[in-house]
């Protein structure tokens, strides 16, 4: 008997550990709605190309103020057995069409929302935007700069060490942003902001 309730407790948390990891910033209920259309995304970063870090941003849909979707990451295997990474968002709205749908995008490292104002989307019932080989670009740009995501990727790593060390030797990488970079808040990119984000890195912080 005490195995048995032991059993259900470890399923209880197993549950409640799952529902946690489920939840997300958004919320909506599709169950008020009778149609819904399908929307495949991409974000991208302030230079057009996609960011290598999505699971660090959500994305909502929305009518006015109203939450009519939230998107959820899909990877797959494509052509060649290339891996492919992209959103995938069903909208829902009471309308076959006419209703206008802008997207939010919530950044999870800075916990902050914003309104994607450059993307608005015609709801139309049972219909597409962007394919999962052609996703729908939707930039991330104006949100609260990251500190250490000197290549605005949306994520810190030794990919961002490396650059701020080839800024230091006069390399000028490509999309460096120097604001990321000075850790340290000195004005200045040096050997002390490398040193600072290494350490961001290895504890998170």
């Amino acid at each position: 008997m005490i195995k048995i309730k032991k059993s259900l407790v470890f399923m209880c948390v197993a549950l409640w550990a799952s529902a946690l990891s489920a939840q997300t910033h958004f919320a909506f209920d599709f169950h008020q709605y009778q149609y819904d259309m399908t929307v495949y995304y991409t974000l991208v970063a302030p230079d057009g190309n996609p960011i290598s870090e999505t699971g660090n941003y959500e994305v909502a849909a929305f009518v006015n103020d109203e939450c009519r979707g939230v998107g959820k990451l899909v990877t797959q295997t494509g052509e060649n057995s290339q891996t492919i990474t992209y959103g995938y968002l069903r909208v829902y709205s009471n309308e076959t069409s006419g209703e206008t749908i802008v997207f939010k995008l919530y950044n999870k490292e800075t916990e902050e929302e914003k309104v994607i104002e450059e993307v608005i989307v015609p709801f139309v019932a049972t219909s597409l935007e962007g394919m999962p080989t052609k996703p729908k670009k939707l930039p991330i740009d104006g949100l609260a700069i990251l500190i250490g995501d000197v290549n605005g990727d949306g994520s810190i790593s030794v990919t961002d060490v490396g650059m701020t060390i080839s800024f230091i030797l006069g390399q000028n990488p490509v999309g460096f942003n120097e604001d990321a970079a000075d850790l340290n808040g000195d004005g200045t990119i040096s050997v002390t902001d490398v040193g600072a984000l290494i350490t961001k890195i290895l504890t998170g912080n």
